[in-house]
């Protein structure tokens, strides 16, 4: 059954990308270049800092560059980086998937330009998503990183790797995903780039702060990544408790609904829950005491902006986005499962384990073991 859902999926996309290509361009603006980042708002955290250094390299410096990007992190990218960028190109990931109509629309939009250079480092490639652009695109050199297949079958990457001019060697072993970044833009600058870890520079919004505060994200994009709210009710009154420090709520939309919140938390908290743009909580985390977070996205807002943060973890992608390198950040302390802590410095063997999914249950982390992170990260006012 699901072969054949499968199989319907892909001829039904096939004939999408068929008809998208009639008005297809197939002249190619001269020094122009496509960057294709289609992957979560912490994946690109640890990408953006290098389109710095492209836009300032010797080769592309004279360059148009078009980011075809995840309208998820849009206001970042917007906010942040135009002056690298000269154009977006901005993809719903949910409704490209799930309607036709869109993607065909989008398909058409992207594919009405060519290019001299079209990349796309993503490491862990997906097949109906970059992939399919690249095959789509016209441009001179398509150039991808060779990859890995833990979001992508076996033949279809077989399939989708002929769509490429280029791949660039990885090294196999599971790499912090900055310096996987790293590596596919120096290998294909050809020369070192000299940027050591994430950084951004958020700008100031009008929302009404305390002044001494812990921000306590309660979302993730997975139920599996999700600390029950409980806990987190009782980790927020010991910092209110022990640290005197006030309660900021953040999620999205779909991470609590009010009368929930009111009813684990209670009324001496901040709800910013679904209530700030992505800016606006760049600017919220740059100015908490300190973040505690599941493993998603604010973390590593946090440690961009150099905030300490305490991060409930299971093992999802161990080594890849967690734990932080300490030659980025001193400031970063994962809270992990007590399977991962029994063998912690069994580093790459549960890095191989764990390195893409992990099924351990995330409510089998104890709010004592909580505990003592925050109090590692904030006793004695060192924070």
């Amino acid at each position: 059954m699901i072969f054949a859902k499968e199989r319907i999926r892909y001829f039904l996309y096939k004939t999408i990308n068929w008809l998208s290509t009639f008005a297809k361009s197939k002249n190619v603006i001269q020094n122009s270049l496509l960057i294709i980042r289609l992957d979560a708002i912490g994946d690109y955290i640890l990408f953006r800092n290098f389109i710095k250094a492209l836009k300032e390299s010797d080769k592309f410096k004279d360059y148009k560059i078009t980011l075809c990007g995840n309208i998820a992190w849009k206001e970042i990218a917007e906010a942040f980086d135009k002056e690298y960028i000269d154009e977006f190109i901005w993809i719903d990931r949910r409704k490209f998937e799930r309607d036709l109509i869109c993607r065909y629309k989008k398909l058409r939009e992207i594919t009405n330009t060519g290019y001299e250079v079209a990349i796309h480092p993503t490491y862990s490639r997906e097949f109906y998503y970059g992939d399919t652009i690249i095959n789509l695109v016209t441009a001179k050199e398509k150039i991808g990183s060779i990859g890995d297949w833990s979001n992508i079958a076996k033949w279809q990457k077989r399939i989708s790797d002929t769509y490429y001019t280029k791949l660039i060697p990885a090294k196999e072993e599971i790499l912090f995903e900055f310096y996987r970044n790293k590596e596919f833009l120096e290998n294909f600058l050809g020369q070192t780039i000299d940027i050591r870890k994430p950084t951004l520079a958020p700008v100031p919004c009008e929302l009404q702060l305390p002044k001494k505060y812990a921000v306590l994200f309660i979302g993730a994009s997975a139920e599996g990544r999700k600390w029950p709210m409980e806990y987190f009710a009782k980790a927020g009154e010991y910092l209110r408790d022990r640290y005197h420090l006030e309660i900021v709520i953040c999620g999205g939309l779909d991470d609590g609904h009010p009368e929930e919140i009111r009813m684990k938390f209670g009324k001496k908290v901040h709800n910013l829950i679904g209530k700030t743009t992505l800016v606006e909580l760049c600017w919220v985390i740059r100015n908490a005491t300190i973040l505690f977070s599941n493993e998603t996205s604010a973390p590593h807002l946090a440690a961009a902006m150099d905030v300490p943060v305490v991060v409930i973890y299971n093992g999802n992608y161990f080594g890849r986005f967690t734990p932080y390198p300490e030659e980025m950040t001193n400031k970063y302390i994962a809270v992990y499962h007590p399977e991962i802590e029994k063998n912690l410095e069994n580093y790459r063997r549960l890095s191989n384990r764990l390195g893409y999914a992990s099924d351990l249950d995330i409510k089998d982390i104890p709010l004592e073991r909580v505990i003592r992170a925050l109090d590692e990260r904030l006793a004695n006012g060192k924070s």
